[in-house]
C-alpha cells in the first residue's frame, strides 16, 4: 500500500511538470515594438484607446495595457490586438471575445474580402500567462517566431 502512495505521488509530480508553464512576454506595447523591429509590417496605428471596446467588447477595467494595430489604410483585415489582462480569469475572459472576433473576421471575409481568405484563415489567437494576443497578419508564421523568442 505504501510504494502504490509512493508511486501516485511521484506519478504526480511528474504529470504536474507537463503542463505548459505561463510564459512572461514583454507589455503589449513592447512585444508590439519587437514585433515589428523582426517583422516587415504594413504601416499600422494603435486604435486601443478609441476601437478595442467597440471591436471587441474587451473594457479597459479588465486589462493592464493593450495595444490593437489596424492598417492605415486599405481594406486588407490585417490586424494585431495583444491585451495584458488583470488576471487568470479575466485573460480567458480576453481570449474567448478575441476568438470571436477572428470568427468574425473570417465569416466577413467570406462575403467581402476573399481574397484574402488565406490570410483569415491562417489567423490566431494566443494566450501567454496573462497576455492574450489576436494575430491576423500575411505574416502570421513569423510574429508567432517572434513571441516564440521572446517567451
Amino acid at each position: 500500500m505504501r510504494k502504490c502512495v509512493t508511486v501516485l505521488a511521484a506519478l504526480a509530480l511528474l504529470l504536474s511538470g507537463c503542463g505548459t508553464p505561463a510564459r512572461d512576454l514583454p507589455a503589449p506595447a513592447e512585444l508590439f515594438a519587437a514585433v515589428q523591429a523582426q517583422v516587415e509590417l504594413p504601416e499600422m496605428i494603435d486604435t486601443a484607446g478609441t476601437e478595442l471596446e467597440a471591436l471587441t467588447g474587451i473594457g479597459p477595467d479588465s486589462y493592464d495595457s493593450a495595444v490593437c494595430c489596424r492598417l492605415c489604410e486599405g481594406t486588407a483585415p490585417d490586424e494585431i490586438i495583444i491585451v495584458r489582462a488583470r488576471d487568470e480569469a479575466t485573460a480567458g475572459e480576453i481570449q474567448a471575445l478575441l476568438d470571436q472576433r477572428l470568427e468574425y473576421k473570417q465569416e466577413s471575409g467570406q462575403l467581402y474580402l476573399t481574397e484574402y481568405q488565406p490570410m483569415l484563415q491562417a489567423g490566431v489567437v494566443r494566450r501567454d500567462g496573462l497576455t492574450v494576443s489576436l494575430i491576423v497578419s500575411g505574416q502570421a508564421d513569423e510574429i508567432l517566431r517572434v513571441y516564440d523568442g521572446l517567451g
